[in-house]
């Protein structure tokens, strides 16, 4: 199952941390981004573009 979490830090920062089954982890920070601009990317900078992925939001 993949999944990403998100949150936005005391800066404003929006941070996506991503998992999956095979123990892949990344971590990415967004700043000035809008959370669909920014999901966008974080897609395509990883080739997810395609795939199912959960998102769960933290705090």
């Amino acid at each position: 199952m993949r999944r990403i979490f998100y949150y936005y830090n005391n800066h404003g920062t929006l941070i996506f941390e991503y998992r999956d089954n095979s123990g892949r982890y990344i971590d990415r920070c967004y700043l000035y981004y809008s959370f669909r601009e920014a999901l966008r990317r974080f897609r395509e900078e990883f080739h997810l573009k395609y795939k199912h992925i959960d998102l769960i939001r933290l705090y």
